[in-house]
């Protein structure tokens, strides 16, 4: 994996094209055998790979490892030949059976081509031409040199080499290299780059004893993958071979002596290599340690190095580029990001407006008002904890960890939100990876400066006691957004005014909102925890609670799907969007139901897939979804309604934890009746905050369309969704230009947007890009990747493994959606996603369970999950791909597991 970083405000071209593998080399004149001077035999210490071309790739490559200083069995090499060896000159044939009697003295002897278009940099021939093992005479020998000699002309050979080899009478010449062989209690070959550009680390395959089975394709290797990482260490990283088995051939310091060697040799050759080794001696104590950067094992090993070739084809690793918001930043030698938590609001590549928003003015205010650090303080630029990374947004956790109040709270609180990023990033921290950023100027009384503020803020989580009030003032900040004039009543300069909205005093309770998610988190922590001995009461604390407006939604649309009974045969008509909301209208009942549905636009229509990327639509934009799911509703009137559903669950709840509360001690029973009375006021916090806040990004999409209509008019943009592809401060600088083009005193000129067409098309390009090679959930600076499945195998003992978020057993297809369409998803269906912003959330009712691959017990998902009562089994890793093909499924949320039944 290689790392791009920019600076903030720039746009690097695309970088990172691939090279395809290629079966055969391009069409090449292969050399002659050479006439200049007579066949001749060297010992292999004794030739000049820069000079003795003559002696093929072979040797070329063994006389290279020679002089890199790689231990190489004994024995010597001829020069290219044409002619079997009873043809041979007479001196030239004697001096081989005389060197061949020499290394049989000490054993048998191996026999291998030579050729001169072997080992080359744009052909390989790997294991087409012939070699001869395990001989023993001197006969044997000359036998076995006729064999590799004669393999030039073989169908393999041939084959690969192309038509040119066939015609024109071209004859290879193959050299040989005969050495001494060596007692092998493994071996295997060794790419200092992954061919396939999986990633940037070194590929090590090996087996038990000789390697020929394995370079000849006839066995399943053991495979490790080997990073250097920033700390200056070896990672190394067993995988399991095709069998499923993890074999015991290497141990890790045995990998981290083969890693180490072939990158010195991979320097010395000036280019990257395919190496083949064999493992002479055992140690003498052999102990795996599979995934982990091992200590080192004495005695070493004696590794002897049997050929060095270059690679022919490579695929360039993923290249991934990063835009700090912070620069200079000291993170330590790693830097990690994670987009734990923002992978369900933002799973897609973000805009260039909506980033440039995100940075100049939703990040200052997060920075200030939830991680407590004044604007004043010398650490506040620093600690700002969001990034970008392939155009998503990533938490910066070194910074997140260096923040005051927040690191600790950042490690005890997310594997709540991520159960698996809570593991992955624990184990970082113990290996020493992840560190805290070091923040230039944090001297004590900075730091004292940060608590400060921090406790300032402190009334405001409190304000979460009384949950009522605060989603009244949540509601009544988003209605003010809301209700603001008509952005086509607004100059061009106060259009630029209200794309920084989140700035304003207006929006001032929206803010503030975000902090009482902390309290939230903990009373849910608190309370999971107390009613720990009641699993029953601890499975329904969450379950039928009213308030969230996440949730809401869905009751919202049951109730218009109820309303639209009367008019089902209009529903029923293939109409687009436009044509079923006429036919509404030229009907009294269709205009009556029309009123309930603006109203639910005006209080959810801000909501929608992609919300907080303000170049997606919303609901009010495009109610396409909504109507789906009320078309669908008016046809499953079996189903159970969401009001009737959370009804029924808070009274199993009540009584769940009535029963809890009688047979608990006399003196606990007052506490688990309050601490389940603050759960239910105040889980609908965790998403009300977010709900009102979109209020505030829907309004500024809709200045930005405003702006991006007039820039239209004007002929600045070609139309008006081009708007998104420009950032706040040129957005500031065209509206101004606009705005006096009639000025005598400062004339319109189109100077003032030349290369704007440019700009578009190349960030176009690129958020296309982004958009096709995401990045993986954890990035790491030194392009090691980040193990994603820490805690053991995806799959156990026939079942996926994850974290129940939301108890019960639901059963029924499975369904992989990649985007929440209702018409591909039927009622008593299991949902299976990668991630699901809340968004989606309406489809949750119709599913007999959910499946995601990321997410915790207090992510957006499966808080609505528990509500709605829906069994829910978050963090299965390459969930949508283990159940694509749709088989049924038992989702069990109590043990976090999902059985495939067929």
């Amino acid at each position: 994996m290689g790392i791009r970083i920019v600076k903030a405000n720039s746009c690097p071209p695309a970088q990172g094209a691939t090279h395809g593998c290629n079966l055969a080399p391009p069409r090449r004149e292969f050399p002659e055998v050479p006439t200049s001077t007579p066949p001749t035999l060297l010992s292999l210490s004794a030739i000049d790979p820069d000079t003795d071309a003559r002696f093929g790739g072979k040797a070329l490559g063994l006389a290279r490892l020679l002089r890199a200083g790689a231990r190489v069995p004994e024995g010597f090499a001829v020069t290219a030949q044409t002619l079997p060896t009873r043809r041979w000159q007479v001196e030239l044939r004697q001096r081989f059976i005389g060197d061949c009697e020499a290394l049989l003295r000490h054993g048998r002897v191996a026999v291998r081509s030579s050729a001169l278009v072997e080992d080359q940099s744009d052909s390989s021939f790997a294991g087409l031409f012939e070699t001869v093992l395990d001989v023993g005479s001197v006969e044997a020998c000359l036998a076995a040199a006729d064999r590799c000699i004669a393999s030039a002309s073989s169908e393999r050979v041939l084959a690969y080499a192309g038509a040119q080899a066939r015609g024109g009478g071209t004859t290879m010449a193959v050299g040989l290299v005969v050495q001494r062989m060596a007692p092998a209690r493994a071996a295997g070959t060794l790419f200092t780059r992954d061919p396939l550009g999986a990633d940037g680390g070194l590929l090590i395959e090996a087996t038990a004893g000789l390697g020929e089975s394995l370079v000849a394709g006839r066995t399943d290797p053991e495979r490790w993958r080997v990073y250097r990482s920033g700390l200056g260490a070896w990672e190394c990283r067993r995988e399991r071979g095709a069998s499923g088995v993890a074999h015991d051939v290497l141990d890790a310091a045995e990998v981290e002596l083969l890693a180490d060697s072939g990158a010195r040799f991979a320097a010395a050759f000036g280019a990257a290599l395919d190496l083949e080794w064999v493992l002479a001696g055992a140690p003498e104590a052999h102990t795996a340690l599979p995934g982990t950067t091992s200590q080192a094992i004495a005695p070493q090993p004696t590794v002897l190095w049997l050929q060095a070739r270059p690679i022919t084809s490579l695929v360039d690793p993923p290249r991934f580029t990063i835009e700090r918001s912070v620069e200079n930043a000291d993170d330590g030698p790693v830097t990690v990001w994670s987009n734990w938590n923002v992978r369900e609001t933002m799973p897609d590549a973000l805009h260039p407006l909506t980033w440039s928003l995100w940075r100049e003015t939703v990040l200052p205010f997060l920075t200030e008002r939830f991680f407590g650090v004044p604007r004043t303080s010398p650490i506040f630029h620093q600690v700002t904890g969001l990034d970008r990374i392939q155009g998503r947004i990533y938490f910066n956790l070194n910074a997140a960890l260096a923040t005051p109040g927040i690191g600790p709270l950042l490690r005890s609180t997310l594997r709540h939100v991520d159960a698996r990023a809570g593991v992955v990033v624990e184990e970082l921290i113990a290996r020493g990876v992840l560190t805290p950023r070091r923040l230039r100027g944090a001297g004590r009384w900075a730091l004292v400066g940060a608590a400060a503020s921090a406790l300032r803020s402190l009334p405001k989580s409190l304000s979460a006691l009384r949950p009522e009030r605060c989603l009244a003032q949540l509601a009544a900040a988003g209605a003010r957004v809301a209700g603001r004039p008509p952005v086509t009543t607004l100059g061009a300069a106060e259009l630029v005014a209200e794309l920084r909205l989140w700035e304003s005093e207006e929006a001032g309770a929206l803010r503030d909102g975000m902090q009482l998610l902390t309290a939230t988190l903990l009373t849910w922590i608190a309370a999971e925890r107390l009613f720990a001995p009641w699993p029953e009461a601890q499975r329904l604390l969450a379950a039928g609670i009213r308030g969230n407006p996440t949730t809401e939604i869905s009751v919202r649309i049951d109730e218009l799907i109820v309303a639209a009974r009367p008019l089902a045969a209009l529903f029923a008509q293939e109409r687009s969007t436009t044509g079923l909301l006429d036919a509404l209208g030229a009907t009294g009942d269709g205009r009556d139901w029309l009123d309930r549905f603006r109203l639910f636009l005006e209080l959810c229509g801000q909501r929608g897939p992609r919300e907080f990327d303000l170049a997606a639509p919303r609901w009010s934009d495009d109610p396409t979804m909504v109507l789906d799911l009320i078309r669908l509703g008016l046809d499953e009137a079996d189903r159970e309604p969401v009001g009737r559903r959370l009804r029924r669950l808070a009274g199993e709840r009540e009584a769940a934890i009535a029963a809890a509360v009688r047979s608990a001690p006399a003196w606990k029973r007052p506490l688990l009746r309050r601490l389940a009375r603050r759960v239910a006021r105040t889980l609908p916090l965790r998403e009300a905050p977010k709900h009102y806040g979109l209020h505030v990004f829907q309004r500024m999409r809709r200045a930005a369309l405003e702006l991006g209509r007039r820039l239209a008019d004007a002929g600045v943009l070609a139309d008006a969704d081009e708007v998104f592809f420009l950032e706040l401060g040129e957005l500031d600088s065209l509206a101004r230009a606009i705005e006096h083009r009639d000025d005598e005193a400062r004339p319109w000129s189109r100077a003032v947007h030349a290369g704007v067409a440019d700009r578009i098309e190349h960030r176009r390009r690129l958020l296309a890009e982004f958009q096709e090679r995401p990045a993986p959930d954890f990035v790491r600076s030194d392009g090691v990747p980040v193990d994603p499945e820490p805690t053991g195998d995806v799959v156990r003992d026939g079942e996926l493994v994850g974290t129940g978020v939301s108890s019960g057993l639901g059963s029924g297809v499975a369904r992989v959606l990649d985007r929440p369409d209702p018409h591909a998803f039927r009622h008593g269906d299991v949902l299976v996603v990668a991630f699901a912003d809340p968004g989606w959330t309406p489809l949750f009712p119709r599913a007999a369970a959910l499946v995601m691959e990321v997410g915790g017990v207090m992510c957006h998902a499966a808080v609505v999950a528990r509500e709605l009562g829906v069994p829910a089994v978050f963090g299965v890793p390459r969930a949508t791909e283990l159940l694509a093909g749709g088989p049924r499924v038992s989702v069990d949320g109590s043990r976090g597991v999902v059985r495939v039944l067929g």
